[in-house]
């Protein structure tokens, strides 16, 4: 298979092929190297592939419904002997001690890990600008920005390298990422993707594992075969009554939608944005589906406030914890200002903000179930901004504090972080696009465990605007 020929399939139709024999699991890995070498240099988006899972590539259909098709993951620890160096250079020889259990899952499904992307440091930057491997570029414009922190597997995908790679979300680090490049990202309710063996539910329960995808079969396949608690987690969400690939065959029956376009942190929404979310809600409507303008009644600031009082305290652990395994102290001038800042908020907390922070967070779940107990789904956009210039939120410029830290989040987090508090399932669709070109990504939420009905409602409207169709600048078509 030439490498141009990539962006023809998804990665079930890939899977298809190697069933029938048309082509192997090793050639498929020739494709796919072959289309990093011509994109990457460009991009700077994949950071290794492992030679050995190269060389093990097989001549023959491998397991599951992917039947041993190459993929990338995100530069954290997944696998176990793997590098994951969390784009830091404090990290460069961290590695992976173990698999992550949703991960033995996946491969059981057939996935081969190929290699690293890029990712923010630690994941608290939403600009995928790093000391260690320097900027993520953009595959719709090389001079824009792909938001963070999953932005190497989203670049990777968008560019048709690949039909999926794995990320993360804890604040929005799927969802922003796949609307800067066009793609489908899902974040999962808490406790559908298990943090196991390291955690009940990372991040105090708010950051969640899963991948992003160009087409929701991909995505709800993989959800099927990511999902289901671990023994021993603190989070166990009952299986939906049926799978979710076929859960996305049969159309929604007319849903309650609530299409939210006010700003809840204040920063001002790009008018492209929110004209692309006031379309897809009368998309939606067209479709049989009642839309009501409004919005949850929360406070904003104090959700904030427990944001920040959360990440950071859970930062000084993590980075601890890291140093000891490496056997150093923690060095700050290997980390970049984004990181100390955050880090040495959280040496200043006490457990009693913690526990405040937390109280917050419940008191604004219950409002969020409350009001998706009323509307089957909220619309939102997933971005307040579109793609920005490279550099623009340079992580690791001086005289960073916490707030300023976060006041660098609020364009990309404004609608996206709320949900990792409540873990509601939210996923992220390319429903448009600026008159430059640049992808534009609409939010659907709904209440917690309901991703069925999510991805119901993802493949309807991906019917409707074929977003398939569409190839940014840099991609494999072009090589």
């Amino acid at each position: 298979m030439r490498p141009q020929e990539l962006a023809a399939y998804d990665g079930l139709g890939l899977a298809a092929l190697i069933e029938r024999r048309e082509i192997t699991p090793r050639e498929l890995g020739a494709a796919v190297i072959a289309a990093i070498g011509a994109l990457n240099p460009k991009l700077q988006a994949v950071i290794e592939m492992y030679e050995d899972a190269v060389e093990g590539l097989s001549d023959k259909p491998g397991p599951g419904p992917y039947r041993g098709l190459p993929t990338l993951t995100k530069d954290f620890p997944i696998e176990a002997g793997r590098p994951a160096q969390f784009g830091s250079v404090f990290a460069r020889e961290f590695r992976a001690p173990c698999d992550q259990d949703y991960w033995k899952r996946l491969r059981a499904g057939g996935l081969v890990n190929l290699g690293r992307t890029t990712s923010s440091e630690f994941g608290i930057a939403a600009a995928t600008e790093s000391s260690l491997y320097g900027a993520t570029r953009n595959p719709w414009d090389p001079a824009r920005g792909v938001a963070g922190s999953s932005g190497g597997s989203a670049a990777s995908v968008a560019a048709g390298i690949v039909p999926f790679a794995q990320g993360g979300d804890g604040g929005g680090s799927i969802r922003n990422p796949a609307s800067f490049c066009g793609l489908v990202g899902l974040k999962p309710s808490r406790g559908r993707v298990s943090g196991a063996p390291d955690a009940n539910a990372p991040l105090l329960g708010l950051a969640t594992s899963f991948m992003l995808t160009r087409t929701v079969r991909d995505c709800a396949t993989l959800l099927d075969l990511a999902s289901g608690a671990v023994p021993g987690d603190g989070f166990e969400i009952a299986p939906p009554a049926e799978s979710y690939a076929r859960a996305i065959e049969t159309p929604p029956k007319a849903l309650r939608v609530a299409l939210c376009t006010r700003s809840w942190s204040g920063h001002p929404l790009d008018p492209e944005v929110v004209r692309v979310t006031r379309e897809a809600g009368k998309r939606l409507e067209a479709l049989g589906h009642p839309v009501e303008e409004t919005s949850p009644d929360f406070d904003y600031e104090a959700f904030l406030d427990a944001q920040k009082v959360i990440w950071a305290a859970t930062t000084v652990p993590s980075l601890d914890e890291l140093a000891a395994a490496l056997g150093k102290p923690i060095d700050e001038s290997q980390l970049q200002a984004t990181t100390i800042a955050v880090y040495r908020h959280g040496q200043t907390l006490t457990a009693a903000r913690l526990v405040t922070a937390l109280g917050i967070y419940d008191q604004v779940t219950r409002i969020i179930g409350r009001f998706l107990a009323r509307h089957d789904v909220l619309v939102t956009p997933t971005a307040a901004i579109t793609p920005e210039p490279v550099g623009t939120y340079d992580p690791d410029r001086p005289g960073r504090t916490v707030d300023s830290v976060f006041e660098d989040l609020a364009p990309k987090e404004t609608f996206t972080a709320l949900f990792n508090g409540t873990g509601s399932p939210a996923i992220s669709l390319p429903l448009g696009h600026t008159p430059s070109g640049l992808p534009v990504g609409v939010q659907v939420v709904a209440g917690f465990g309901r991703e069925d009905l999510l991805l119901g409602l993802a493949r309807q409207l991906e019917q409707e605007y074929r977003w398939d169709r569409q190839r940014p600048a840099l991609h494999v078509t072009t090589i």
